[in-house]
């Protein structure tokens, strides 16, 4: 993975032989929102004759998703992460890649999954989506917006605050950044008002930096000041604006310690 949060391409070049049958990679990262380069593995993947899938559960309802324009062969999406009911999901399959069943038995969702379908899940999914592609741009417009501007808070508060990933090429919801001098833990815990994570796992009490973040070539010791910061279509003007308040006064308050 590269500075910006992007898998190398040079990478996929070299891992993608003749013996590749499927090539999986996500839309946008979980963690920085970073776009992948889907259109390159689907080049090279192309090359070798494999199959094509992506999770793009980050992305579905937030940005424009075309699988034909894409030229995908499979992409998987979760109810959960646009709104929709939680427990149900979905896989677009392109017309002529063959699928194993995942188990035996009837022939529920065309061979696939035996089972009766969760109906009422279903239909809120297609409900979720069909909110979502009503008003995708306009929402997405805005949500970017107040993420530039809980940036450009928490900058003019924060000394050295930097930006995990780039930019302009990510999830208009999701903002990743580097708090100096402070665990990304301990801030969080003195911002209780604030629903967020830091994208790092603890065990036994001892906090370890993302794996993304390290991928990325951060150091630990930096990597663990990060905080992932999502915003969604509940979240106003007001409410970043309490955010970044409350963020740079708990890590002027910790820096001070």
């Amino acid at each position: 993975m590269d500075a910006g949060g992007r898998a190398y391409v040079r990478e996929l070049d070299t891992a993608i032989t003749s013996a590749t049958a499927l090539v999986t990679i996500m839309h946008s990262n979980n963690e920085t929102g970073v776009f992948q380069p889907i259109q390159e593995a689907v080049r090279f993947a192309r090359r070798v004759g494999a199959c094509v899938h992506t999770d793009a559960a980050q992305s579905v309802g937030k940005v424009p998703i075309d699988v034909r324009a894409m030229d995908l062969d499979l992409l998987s999406i979760a109810g959960h992460k646009l709104y929709g009911p939680k427990g149900v999901g979905a896989l677009f399959v392109r017309r002529g890649t063959d699928l194993e069943p995942l188990t035996l038995g009837a022939g529920h969702e065309r061979g696939l999954r035996p089972g009766t379908e969760n109906v009422a899940s279903i239909v809120g999914l297609g409900a979720a989506c069909a909110l979502a592609q009503h008003d995708l741009d306009d929402e997405g417009a805005r949500v970017r917006a107040l993420r530039d501007r809980l940036w450009e808070l928490l900058a003019q508060e924060i000394p050295q605050l930097a930006l995990n990933g780039q930019m302009e090429n990510r999830l208009p919801s999701t903002l990743n950044v580097r708090f100096p001098g402070v665990s990304g833990e301990a801030l969080l815990a003195a911002t209780p008002q604030i629903a967020a994570s830091t994208g790092s796992a603890c065990h036994d009490g001892d906090e370890s930096a993302s794996a993304v973040l390290l991928a990325m070539g951060i150091p630990p010791t930096i990597a663990l000041g990060s905080v992932r910061l999502t915003l969604g279509r509940a979240t106003t003007e007001s409410a970043i604006e309490r955010a970044a308040a409350a963020l740079a006064h708990a890590w002027h308050t910790l820096v001070l310690e």
